[in-house]
């Protein structure tokens, strides 16, 4: 929408203003302002401000970065709900590099159900459960930084989700018998399933995970596991009573919305 003006010219007093009319028609995107090394971003999603924050995820008022950053380059972007949402829930979190040069490391990402940011230079893709729905890829042999709100940090809201879910799912349509069925034909591609090996257990609605299996490992263990289970069963997601589970930040990274 704009890119790189100067408030010499736009003064803050006049962004404020612009702003301002653009929340009340619901505005949804990001502004960015920076002056040498510091840099301030806000976020907006349907005229609702999320919030403003800077490097590492410290949260700042718009006051603060006025005052910080007096001369300062700005930029308005719009962007779709889904884009504000990834960019607000990987605000904070510490990013891990890519574990291959691009494109063979598209490949875990996509085992992964990657949600989150890859970011390789001034580069960033979108990624919503395995899949690039918006932004730039790296380059051939380039390498990368993930960003993920959903890692060991947020462990326990994962597990937590998962046993809501699966526990609701149960209780509409019983899930032990076809859960077994399903997660011995899963266990080659996805170890932790393993009845055997007991570390990823479902009895009467009641998920359990050990706490040596990574996330990384048992969410898209558990997405496979969740989908094939249905499909045995010939049950769709949309037919159960789920609809609060929906709204939770783990339903837009399990990838599930569509089934």
């Amino acid at each position: 929408m704009y890119s790189a003006l100067s408030t010499d010219h736009y003064p803050w007093t006049e962004v404020t203003t612009d702003l301002s009319a653009r929340q009340s028609r619901e505005f949804t995107g990001a502004f960015d302002a920076w002056q040498g090394a510091r840099w301030g971003r806000f976020l907006w999603n349907r005229g609702t401000l999320l919030g403003g924050y800077t490097h590492a995820g410290q949260l700042v008022t718009w006051g603060t970065v006025m005052q910080g950053l007096p001369r300062a380059r700005v930029s308005l972007t719009e962007l779709s709900p889904r884009l504000v949402d990834l960019l607000w829930s990987t605000r904070d979190v510490e990013g891990e590099p890519l574990s291959a040069p691009w494109p063979v490391g598209r490949a875990e990402l996509e085992r992964r159900h990657f949600h989150g940011l890859l970011m390789t230079g001034t580069t960033c893709s979108y990624w919503a459960s395995g899949r690039v729905i918006a932004g730039e890829v790296p380059g051939t042999g380039a390498g990368g930084v993930l960003f993920s709100p959903h890692s060991e940090a947020n462990r326990e809201g994962l597990v937590g989700f998962w046993q809501e879910l699966l526990l609701t799912v149960h209780r509409a349509q019983p899930l032990d018998t076809a859960w077994q069925e399903v997660t011995v034909r899963l266990a080659d591609e996805h170890p932790c399933l393993d009845p055997f090996a007991q570390d990823v257990t479902l009895q009467r609605g009641q998920l359990t995970i050990d706490e040596d299996v990574p996330v990384e490992e048992f969410r898209p263990a558990l997405i496979a596991a969740l989908r094939g289970v249905l499909a045995r069963l010939g049950v769709r997601l949309v037919d159960l009573p789920i609809t609060n589970l929906r709204d939770r930040p783990e339903w837009a990274a399990s990838g599930l919305e569509a089934r």
